[in-house]
């Protein structure tokens, strides 16, 4: 069993292999052939660290086994996973090559009573905004800072009997200096949301430098 280790950052970083020109080589899998999906890790097995994924919308869930150990993640954490299958098996189970394994930001969707306006939303640039089953996940760019930030995301307390709930990224840098910009991936769970029968919609507000023009993302039930 092999023992992959886990890097706790926000960016991540390519590395890319070249050839020589004068050698006929084979490039390594791991660095041609290979997807990256936000996954939940679920934990060892008696093989390897276990993970499962989720299609965007409401497909079922794959059972991912590795045969690699994690160190720094906890079970049912939120994980970018960069891997390829095993073998051309298909079905809700699958064998997989790990290649990276980074946390990312995981939380559940939070609750204030708080008015909108007085909620710190620091700005993000947006790459992409998408919900896998329970979960609203993100990828966009924040500034770096030395120390730990705020980020997550918050339902408005005053919507929550309504069919259409507001929520809000917040992001704060508690006062921190912002320096240059860098990747940022997170995962909410709204199962608790989600599943209740007087719910139609989930619309997230957030301070986006790339889509300003869009006040909101809906996500409907």
């Amino acid at each position: 069993m092999k023992y992959l280790r886990h890097l706790p950052i926000l960016l991540i970083t390519a590395i890319l292999a070249l050839t020589s020109c004068d050698k006929q080589e084979d490039i390594d899998r791991a660095y041609t052939d290979y997807r990256y999906d936000i996954v939940t890790y679920l934990g060892l097995s008696d093989r390897g660290a276990v993970f499962e994924y989720l299609g965007r919308g409401d497909s079922s869930a794959i059972r991912l086994q590795s045969t690699v150990t994690v160190s720094d993640v906890k079970t049912h954490q939120r994980v970018l996973l960069r891997y390829d299958f095993a073998d051309k098996a298909t079905g809700a189970e699958r064998d997989i090559n790990v290649y990276g394994c980074n946390a990312i930001f995981s939380d559940s969707l939070r609750q204030t009573q708080a008015s909108p306006d007085s909620l710190p939303c620091h700005e993000v640039k947006l790459r992409s905004l998408w919900r896998t089953g329970e979960f609203i996940n993100l990828h966009c760019m924040v500034e770096y800072t030395a120390k730990a930030r705020t980020f997550m995301l918050v339902a408005d307390g005053n919507t929550l009997k309504d069919d259409t709930v507001h929520c809000y990224l917040v992001h704060d840098l508690r006062g921190e200096r912002a320096t240059f910009w860098r990747d940022c991936y997170a995962s909410f769970n709204v199962g608790a949301l989600w599943h209740k029968d007087s719910f139609r919609c989930l619309r997230i507000h957030l301070n986006d430098l790339t889509f300003p023009e869009t006040e909101y993302y809906d996500f409907i039930k």
